[in-house]
């Protein structure tokens, strides 16, 4: 154990300095970290890639956890990964193994294990498509879990991981998936994953280039009646259909509003994607991002009467 900050933890670069930093590679290590804590009083925040959090200025007086495992399993058309494996890892790995199911989420950075609690997804498909269950330690009852899919109640980028309730309680060991045995000549997995990654590389922004953590904000869900106002005043709009709503592109109402490549300080919405907001040269900190995140969306409201929410997660705030 020994003393560090989120700035470095996080692909954002921002964040204060940390109490009590451990990275635990087994079952066994978790249980001594979480006694270590409690034992000491500590509250304990669970660390997975640091790439979809915003953790705020302050001194975070406390046990920072990292799970750091990283087998994957393969059983028939299911795997079972390790919370430590690397997100993309696991999609190529199934790629690899010709299993369909998760090749349109390459590219996303991160680690398997957070990424139930955002129900991470993108171009049409969504980590609960294909998940069974997943298995984690619940801090406060000292023993181990399994959530099936129903337990977990996945939503449009969230999870029961995400309540109050259940918020910062749980440490995910490892995740199982069910995905489907791949067999069109035409176009393989391969080509599918390629294609993702080179749409990414061209719209989004690498966060180790320059540090970011992703799309900043969701994209807002509306009512037909206000999809449909919207389209007459901007027919240009990016709405997609979704469960009897529309999805409303959260970087093209960013765009229109004039964000798209502002810097607001040392910080700046990206040039490639509006919905990216990055920390250039590492320069910024928490208050930056936020004052730079509050404005989009007062503006946003302002112009478009829809409050953008963010999907980043602001952390000892």
């Amino acid at each position: 154990m020994g003393k560090t900050n989120f700035k470095g933890l996080t692909t954002l670069k921002v964040g204060g300095e940390i109490k009590y930093f451990r990275e635990v590679s087994s079952e066994e290590e978790l249980i001594q970290a979480v006694k270590f804590a409690k034992e000491n009083n500590l509250p304990i925040f669970i660390l997975g890639g640091g790439s979809d959090i915003a953790p705020s200025d302050n001194y975070f007086d406390g046990l920072v956890i990292k799970y750091t495992a990283n087998k994957i399993n393969r059983s028939k058309n299911k795997i079972t990964a390790d919370a430590g494996v690397k997100w993309d890892d696991l999609v190529k790995f199934s790629v690899e193994n010709n299993l369909q199911g998760m090749e349109c989420l390459s590219g996303i950075p991160g680690t398997v294990g957070a990424a139930p609690i955002q129900n991470i997804g993108a171009y049409g498909q969504e980590l609960s498509d294909s998940f069974v269950s997943l298995t984690a330690y619940d801090i406060e009852n000292e023993n181990f879990k399994t959530f099936d899919k129903k337990q977990c109640k996945f939503g449009y980028r969230d999870s029961i991981f995400k309540s109050k309730d259940y918020w910062q309680k749980f440490v995910i060991v490892n995740i199982t998936l069910s995905l489907n045995n791949y067999s069109d000549p035409d176009v393989t997995l391969q080509n599918i994953r390629d294609e993702i990654l080179r749409v990414r590389d061209e719209k989004l922004v690498n966060p180790f280039d320059i540090p970011n953590a992703g799309s900043f904000f969701k994209n807002p869900i509306v009512e037909k009646n206000i999809k449909d106002t919207l389209v007459i005043q901007y027919p240009e709009i990016v709405a997609f259909s979704f469960n009897n709503e529309y999805k409303i592109s959260a970087g093209w109402l960013i765009e229109k509003a004039g964000w798209k490549g502002k810097s607001l300080g040392p910080v700046k919405v990206s040039d490639k994607h509006a919905l990216v907001l990055t920390n250039p040269e590492g320069k910024g900190n928490f208050s930056d991002i936020k004052k730079l995140a509050d404005v989009i969306i007062s503006d946003v409201y302002k112009k478009f009467k829809i409050r953008l929410e963010p999907e980043v997660q602001y952390i000892n705030f």
